[in-house]
């Protein structure tokens, strides 16, 4: 299975896993819910740790572990991806149903394009800004309890405003992820160490020592601390590395839908019109950009004006798995990988910038090592007949200053 097929595949497994969630989650409505989380993370720990060392990658844990810098960001990353869809959604369901909470929590990839320019540096389109716009109409809308005039009548405005900053916090995740290319298992497993430190003190301070748990909170427990937690986000954050977060968009755009089914056969819930009208708006939002061709571009930081020209594109996520050593080394180092495509015609002028002093990290789309990546980056710049793709690997000074070299031998 090619790596395109794989990624989405994979995100449609945690779709299914991740529509589940909210209906597992009403468990901690009948515990003391910290206790209820200490349980879930002490799974997840256990279980993520075993995993690492089934894939014999402790060895990345460890390298996490030397550097403190490394520790503070996969602590927060792990924080701001649990917290929010967990922690967050449970405290929320005890006041709102699960189908409303997930409407408007599932905003979240659009939340994501937010934050995309500032952290990632890429580019926003027309289609993405109107996709934003709709977003936010869905969330008044679920502030205002489905009336247009009505969001200081809502007696739940307060949940509904905790639930979009968790949803923003989730989506800073999902930049995270993409932004700081570690060992996905080693990122899950310090993660659950970190969150089971959280969840012990506040369990100590909130609840315990007597936890009270029947058999319906040990099954949500099992099920989100083993299978969600570790193998559902491992799946999914794999997934979405490589995979465009306009792409992640249109396929969770589905999840409410799922959880709306899921909550009115468990939980026997009513499915609001509203709800169905959130979820609408950010599917609307969605499908329009499927007409998108320039949102993800790369923003150059560099003066010359040259290169702010050129549809570059950073790909790093797609080789965040290579087995190429440059490549490797150069992502390792907090390196990124860009990459742009050119019509055959200059081959020639690629082919001269081998032999330059500054042509380490040099590739092409027709590199051996790194064949398999290469199909999937020529999926995403949508490389035609005639086409290929240069691409560049190295500190990102480094790439534009090569990208500037190239353009001013092509034009």
């Amino acid at each position: 299975m090619d790596m395109k097929k794989k990624a989405y595949a994979l995100l449609l497994i945690t779709l299914v896993s991740g529509a589940l969630l909210p209906i597992l989650l009403t468990a901690a409505k009948t515990t003391n819910i910290y206790d209820f989380f200490f349980g879930v993370y002490a799974v997840s720990s256990a279980v993520s740790l075993a995993f690492l060392a089934y894939r014999k990658k402790t060895g990345e844990l460890a390298d996490i572990l030397k550097d403190y810098r490394k520790i503070a960001i996969v602590c927060f990353t792990g924080i701001v991806s649990y917290l929010p869809i967990e922690f967050g959604i449970a405290y929320a369901e005890k006041f709102i149903s699960a189908s409303l909470a997930t409407a408007i929590f599932r905003m979240s990839p659009l939340l994501m394009l937010l934050l995309l320019p500032p952290m990632l540096r890429e580019r926003l389109s027309r289609y993405q800004i109107v996709a934003l716009v709709l977003a936010f109409a869905g969330i008044y809308i679920g502030i205002s309890g489905g009336s247009l005039l009505g969001i200081f009548q809502n007696s739940n405005i307060g949940i509904m405003v905790f639930l979009v900053f968790m949803a923003l916090g989730y989506a800073l995740s999902m930049i995270l992820i993409k932004k700081y290319v570690f060992d996905i298992g080693a990122v899950i497993a310090l993660s659950s160490v970190t969150m089971l430190v959280l969840f012990a003190v506040l369990a100590l301070l909130y609840g315990m020592p007597f936890p009270q748990f029947n058999a319906s909170h040990i099954i949500s427990m099992l099920y989100i601390g083993a299978f969600f937690n570790v193998f559902s986000f491992f799946m999914y954050f794999i997934a979405l590395r490589p995979v465009k977060a306009t792409v992640v968009a249109n396929i969770y755009f589905f999840s409410p839908f799922i959880t709306f089914l899921f909550a009115a056969a468990f939980l026997g819930e009513a499915i609001q019109p509203y709800y169905i009208a959130i979820a609408l708006l950010a599917g609307i939002g969605i499908i329009i950009q499927r007409f998108d061709r320039v949102g993800g571009r790369y923003i150059a930081s560099s003066k010359n004006g040259d290169i702010r020209r050129m549809a570059i594109f950073d790909v790093t996520g797609i080789f965040a798995e290579t087995g190429e050593v440059g490549i490797r080394a150069a992502i390792k180092d907090g390196g990124r990988v860009l990459a742009i495509k050119l019509g055959g015609e200059h081959a020639k002028n690629v082919a001269g910038a081998y032999s330059d002093n500054d042509s380490y990290g040099l590739y092409t789309d027709s590199h051996a090592a790194i064949s398999e990546e290469s199909k999937y980056v020529k999926d995403v710049l949508g490389v035609g007949d005639g086409e290929f793709v240069v691409m560049k690997a190295g500190r990102l000074d480094e790439c534009e200053q090569f990208f500037e070299g190239l353009y001013k031998k092509i034009m």
